[in-house]
This record gives C-alpha cells, structure tokens and sequence, in this order.
C-alpha cells in the first residue's frame, strides 16, 4: 500500500471513530433526556445565589463540584429508570425509539453506565463537604427509588417532584455546609413544578397505564381531574415563590418574575384545555424551561441589585 492510500486509509478510520464517538454521545444524551437537565439545574444555581446572598463565600470549584454532582446524580437516576423500565418501555408506542429499545445502548452498558454515574455523584458530593457526602446516600435512595413509584402508587408524580426538588436543598447545604429550612421553600417550588407539568406529560399515557395496571393521576381520575391537580400544583408553586420572595427579601424584579411565571402557568393550562394532546410536548418542555430560567433570573437579578446599592 502506498503512503496516499494509507494516508487515505488512515482518514476513513479516523472519519468513522469520530461518527462512533457522536453517536454514542447523542444515545447517551438521549438515554438520560440531556435537555431535560435545563428543568431543574436553574433552581440548584438559584439555591446558589441564595445562599451567597445571605453572605456565604463560593469558589469557582465549589460551584463545579456542584454542577458536576447535579449531573451525575440525575443521569444516575435516569439510567436507572431506563433499566428498571425496559420491559415498559420496549411496550409503550411513545418510547420505543428510546436507546435501551432500539439496542443503541445494550442494558450491560446501560447498568455501567448508572453505577458509574452513582459513584461520581457520591465522589463528588465528598469532595464538596462531609455533610453533603453523608446525605448523598439516602438522595440517591430517593433518585432510584422514584423508578418503581409508578407500579404501586398513583402520586409518583410527586415522588419524582421530591426527588428532584432535593437539587436546591443540596445545593444550598454545598456552599453553607449546614441545613436551612428556608431553602425548603424553593426546593418545594421544584417539586410542585415538576409535578405539575409530569402530570400534563402523563396524559399521553393514560391509556397504556391504564391497560398495563401502571398507577399514575391520568389512569386514577382521568384527563379533567388531572389538569386540575396540574393547576393546583402550579398554585402552590406560585405560592412558594412569594414566600421564598418573602423569607429571601428578594427585590421587586424577582416578584415581577413571579407574576410573568403565573402567567406562564396559566397559559399552559389554557393551552393544553384547548388543544389537547397536540401541544403537550411544547407546553412540557418550552413552558418548564422558561419557568426555570426565569426563577434563576429572578434570583439571581439580586446580586446586581445589591452590588449596586
């Protein structure tokens, strides 16, 4: 073989490493809903932002530690999911094309996977500080555990908003290294957001829940009742705001947010009540991260406030 040909040779094997490479990046990201990180990490940094308002230092590799735990323990709890689910999942038409069913990711690799995941979280939650590294075990309980809620209960809706609204709390015991049950407030916002818009997300498999004997709020009291609940959820998510608003003695930007993220709510609710099925992924992922983003804003628009008063 010539050197042109092994030259050409060499770039063809080098082309497909690199197609491999992105395409098992894109099943990993798919396998644990990457985008879907964009709901919840803004109230961690939103914790964050409390906390070093209330006058508590943060380096730069704190807040690293921090993100870095966040990710590892969600795609923990996502591979997880994807384990313990398979046999659904590989039932269910909505989430057929899911890597763990279409064989992208085998299920040794998708165990690897979560175990690896769950290490890095308790690594990273020791190398932030001891308090952190001893209530990472029972969260992580928390985060796996949501994946069998469904088989026995119809509030898994709200095991997944606990599980999630751990994310402030943790966030702030990081950077304060002690509990505060002032954070309560803002991690009791993330619960009942993310329930609410579960909720909405459920409705698509209300009949597959139904025909397989899975409990969820749709399957229990049907798509008017679980739009109400939806609501009222969204409420007591309001609420919370104005008193984390309250507890914090956030500015006027943060409560001009609150109102907006009220409206937000709202429309979701109107437009799921019109449309139906139709606008469920647009209302659950575009509304969720808006809402997200804007409680971050609002928060955060306080260290601006205060550096310049």
């Amino acid at each position: 073989m010539t050197a042109p040909e092994k030259k050409i040779e060499y770039r063809g094997n080098a082309d497909k490493l690199h197609q491999k490479i992105v395409k098992n990046a894109i099943a990993y990201g798919e396998l644990v809903k990457l985008g879907h990180t964009l709901f919840a990490l803004p109230f961690a940094l939103s914790a964050v932002c409390l906390a070093y308002l209330e006058g508590y230092s943060l380096s730069v590799s704190k807040l690293v530690w921090i993100v870095l735990a966040f990710t590892a323990a969600r795609s923990a709890a996502m591979g997880f999911n994807r384990v313990v689910d398979a046999k659904i999942d590989a039932a269910n038409p909505r989430t057929l094309r899911r890597p763990t069913v279409t064989g992208e990711i085998c299920m040794r690799y998708a165990k690897l996977f979560t175990f690896l995941s769950a290490a890095l979280f308790l690594l990273f939650a020791w190398l932030i500080n001891p308090l952190c590294f001893a209530l990472a075990f029972p969260a992580l309980a928390v985060l796996l555990g949501y994946s069998y809620a469904k088989r026995f209960t119809w509030g898994a809706h709200y095991v997944l908003g606990i599980a999630l609204a751990l994310a402030p709390t943790g966030a702030w015991i990081a950077v304060t290294g002690n509990f505060s049950p002032a954070i309560l407030a803002l991690s009791g916002v993330l619960m009942f957001h993310i329930a609410g818009f579960d909720l909405i997300y459920s409705l698509q498999d209300m009949e597959f829940d139904i025909a397989n004997g899975l409990h969820s709020i749709p399957a229990k009291f049907g798509v008017r009742a679980t739009l109400l609940i939806s609501g009222a959820s969204f409420a007591a998510a309001v609420s919370l705001l104005v008193i984390t608003g309250w507890l914090f003695a956030l500015s006027a930007a943060y409560f001009s947010c609150v109102a907006i993220i009220a409206a937000m709510y709202a429309v979701g609710q109107i437009v799921i009540n019109r449309c139906g099925m139709k606008r469920v992924n647009e209302v659950f992922f575009y509304l969720n991260v808006l809402v997200s983003a804007l409680i971050f804003v609002g928060i955060a628009s306080n260290l601006v406030y205060r550096l310049k008063f």
